[in-house]
């Protein structure tokens, strides 16, 4: 009876490692050495209104890491530089645990979350990254601990200028 429990224990546990997706740098290809044009949306915490503003985005490949140069012209003090190592294997981007992978039409979805806090709040976020040759999306929701309900934070829409 232990060996029957020691070998579904073990089978539960490989089929669990081989069913989680995984990403490799050959998935972001098509964005090295890119530029983006776009808008980020945001949800205001003080009254929860909409907020939308101009950005655009430099992106280049450098080993396992996804490099990103992010600009506001309206808001140049909020410019900043974003570097995305894909680690452990292939199953996190950064300190996000990538949960869904799917590759459809030319479009790439990747599924991601990570702990933290929102609105000062622990939370779980929720990042949906949408890339094809034209256009790059990202959306985050977030799920406070004490509820189910995902709302959404804000969302990166690009579409490609060069």
């Amino acid at each position: 009876m232990k060996s029957l429990c020691t070998i579904i224990i073990c089978l539960v546990t490989g089929w669990t490692l081989l069913s989680q997706p995984k990403v490799a740098i050959s998935d972001f290809e098509n964005l090295d050495n890119s530029k983006w044009s776009g808008n980020l949306m945001y949800i205001n915490y003080g009254d929860g209104s909409k907020v939308l503003i101009r950005t655009a985005m430099q992106i280049s490949i450098k080993g396992n890491k996804i490099l990103m140069d992010i600009e506001y012209p309206d808001e140049p003090k909020a410019n900043s530089k974003e570097n995305i190592r894909i680690t452990k294997a292939g199953s996190y981007l950064g300190n996000e645990e990538l949960i869904d992978k799917d590759y459809d039409n030319g479009v790439l979805t990747l599924v991601t979350r990570f702990k933290g806090k929102d609105n000062n709040k622990k939370a779980v976020m929720y990042k949906t990254y949408s890339i094809s040759e034209e256009a790059y999306v990202v959306e985050k929701k977030v799920q406070y601990m004490d509820t189910e309900e995902r709302i959404l934070r804000n969302r990166y829409n690009y579409t490609r200028s060069n």
